[in-house]
């Protein structure tokens, strides 16, 4: 005997298949909503590691500069200075006639980067704690937050072959600032150039006086081509416009 579905069951087994349509439904909406955040939250992690590279860059560059003037000096020109900071020979910074120089070597082997970790124990007493008072619980250390600066010459040496001879006084100044992220992730950079130049006036010096009629012995010849002495100096009386 052939048992017919009566109309309760079938309407059992569509009540199944939209109950299994709406939980799909939810499933891969929320699976959907799942990638929109993580994809977000990459995002805005990626924009804070560039702000913090960034502002490393900037500390570097800040560094270099300062660096850059002691080597100076009194010269006019950057040659010496080149001259004393070591080249870099590293994939993409060989540099070729125009090498890159490195202005702040690292703590460690060539080609280290200098570190801006934070040692909570030579932060003075005011910077753990808040401006009322209350001290912090926890605070960013910045042990993945690092540096590198690099030096070369601007194209003005007229093709000298080792790219060290300054003949205008300035010179390119590149920071840049990185942020470590976890094994096997890619770091985030920020990179800075600017022309730095030497701010050296030249020393301009003359024999007496700035005055016309001048002499050597500081002393005013008023009288035309007699010579100046300096018991008789011409100087003009009291009340005269």
């Amino acid at each position: 005997m052939v048992q017919r579905p009566t109309a309760r069951r079938r309407q059992g087994g569509f009540t199944l298949l939209l109950a299994m349509g709406v939980v799909t439904m939810v499933t891969l909406a929320v699976l959907l909503s799942y990638g929109v955040v993580s994809r977000e939250a990459e995002v805005q992690g990626d924009g804070r590691r560039y702000k913090e590279a960034y502002f490393a860059a900037e500390a570097g560059l800040a560094e270099g500069r300062e660096a850059m003037r002691i080597r100076l000096g009194r010269n006019q020109m950057y040659n010496d200075a080149l001259a004393s900071m070591p080249l870099v020979n590293e994939p993409g910074l060989n540099g070729g006639a125009r090498p890159y120089l490195e202005v702040l070597p690292g703590p460690g082997a060539p080609g280290s980067w200098n570190s801006l970790a934070i040692n909570p124990e030579n932060l003075a007493p005011g910077e753990r704690q808040s401006p009322g008072g209350e001290a912090y619980a926890a605070f960013p250390l910045q042990q993945n937050v690092r540096y590198r600066v690099f030096v070369r010459d601007d194209e003005d040496d007229n093709g000298a072959p080792d790219g060290l001879t300054d003949l205008n006084g300035q010179v390119w100044l590149i920071a840049v600032g990185e942020v470590v992220g976890p094994a096997g992730s890619r770091p985030t950079r920020a990179v800075i150039q600017t022309l730095i130049a030497n701010e050296n006036a030249p020393a301009v010096t003359s024999p007496g006086t700035v005055m016309t009629g001048g002499g050597s012995d500081n002393t005013y010849n008023s009288g035309g081509s007699s010579p100046t002495t300096r018991d008789k100096v011409t100087t003009l009386e009291s009340g005269t416009p």
